[in-house]
């Protein structure tokens, strides 16, 4: 990234006294509720129109930008802050064009109403994990999305928007079609022959590996090496944002020669074309869609709102 942007969220509650402070001075009742936050009460406006006439009425999805203190984020133990309003729609817009409308133009509205998650939470920082790892989404059960680093994301047609600085609305699209992808294997597992690929390999130290190094192990990124169903997803969403000649190009680009792990070029490659196989059958079979029709819109229009 060439841009850097701080931010910085600053909560302050104690006790001003000259005394120290006792448990008997804190009232619990006043403990429960931080107002103040921009997220307590407001008016619906323009952006709660849009998003009622574009997602709610539609699709019967829910968004909620205001801060709330009383969202659940357990998952999330990084401090976050709330996103910029002047972002909200025009994200929401790209989110629309690289996610809703490919999957409605080769299913159909009755499938996406269907598996769609219904309630979309955004948050304006991203979640900074352990060993440099950065959390940019998370989904709870099939019915909830949680989209943070909105204040970091920028799409054609936004102020300040350089075509050379979109890795934040890359990663977000590909937040989206990974967690999309966790909700259809969720309501249709895909095929077993799928976990026996390399699943000697899959482990939770996936961060001591890079994007670079994992296709010679037969993965399309470090994440991938997580679990099988994360190596399910991360697959299905880097093929759809990235376009078949990437992933053609990732296979061509496998080194001769044995990994440290063990994997020839000839097994890696075979990996991830067996992977690639059972995808594009799972969702034809399952879903009725043509993956790779499905992957031709997606990129078209990651290209179209980046690029």
């Amino acid at each position: 990234m060439k841009r850097v942007v701080n931010y910085v969220f600053i909560l302050i509650a104690g006790c001003l006294l000259l005394a120290s402070c006792t448990k008997d001075s804190i009232n619990p009742a006043d403990a429960e509720s931080i107002n103040g936050l921009g997220g307590d009460t407001w008016t619906p406006g323009a952006i709660d129109n849009w998003i009622k006439d574009t997602l709610t009425t539609p699709y019967n999805i829910s968004v909620k930008y205001k801060w709330d203190q009383f969202e659940d984020i357990s998952d999330i133990t990084s401090i976050l802050v709330p996103p910029k309003e002047e972002n909200i729609v025009p994200i929401l817009s790209a989110v629309r064009q690289v996610w809703i409308n490919p999957y409605i133009a080769e299913a159909g509205e009755s499938f996406f109403k269907n598996t769609t998650p219904k309630y979309f939470y955004m948050i304006g920082s991203p979640a900074f994990g352990p060993n440099q790892t950065i959390k940019l989404g998370v989904a709870e059960g099939g019915k909830k999305i949680i989209l943070l680093a909105i204040n970091l994301t920028k799409v054609k047609g936004m102020t300040g928007y350089n075509a050379t600085d979109s890795f934040w609305a890359k990663e977000m699209f590909h937040t989206i079609n990974h967690e999309y992808a966790h909700i259809l294997h969720q309501t249709v597992l895909y095929p077993q022959d799928f976990k026996s690929l390399n699943s000697n390999l899959l482990t939770t130290n996936w961060t001591d590996y890079t994007d670079e190094v994992a296709p010679r192990d037969g993965f399309v990124s470090a994440y991938a090496m997580n679990n099988s169903d994360d190596d399910f997803v991360e697959t299905v969403s880097l093929m759809l944002i990235n376009g078949r000649p990437w992933f053609e190009n990732l296979i061509a680009s496998i080194p001769n020669g044995v990994t440290d792990r063990g994997t020839t070029k000839e097994t890696a490659v075979a990996h991830l074309r067996a992977k690639e196989s059972i995808i594009v059958n799972y969702y034809k079979q399952v879903w009725n869609i043509d993956f790779y029709q499905l992957q031709t819109r997606v990129r078209n229009a990651v290209v179209s709102m980046l690029y």
